[in-house]
């Protein structure tokens, strides 16, 4: 059963940082697009966004997994839920990649 919080305890470490800014430009790690790389504070928009967006995700999957039965246990619980949660994670991205392109970035 903890093991299927493994994917939303990972998610929350990695997005932490973004959030409070802690991780400045680079090629490997946080929310990475040829728009939020204009300047160092539109890096730090966009991850602060995405960060957000996981931890918004993360937070209905653990609702969810602590309400619905049936992913709480039994054998489908360890299909569905770690697939409720990457699928969270895209959708997570997927809205932060629409918010990222909708604004208007000033070089």
């Amino acid at each position: 059963m903890l093991a299927l919080f493994a994917i939303p305890v990972v998610a929350t470490l990695y997005a932490l940082p973004l959030l409070f800014g802690w991780v400045g430009p680079n090629r490997w790690y946080g929310f990475r697009h040829p728009r939020a790389r204009v300047n160092a504070e539109m890096w730090r928009v966009a991850n602060r966004i995405a960060a957000v967006h996981i931890l918004v995700a993360m937070a209905i999957c653990l609702m969810l997994e602590s309400t619905v039965s049936t992913l709480r246990g039994g054998v489908t619980s360890h299909v569905v839920t770690p697939l409720l949660q990457i699928s969270a994670l895209v959708i997570a991205n997927a809205l932060t990649l629409a918010r990222v392109l909708r604004k208007s970035w000033k070089r």
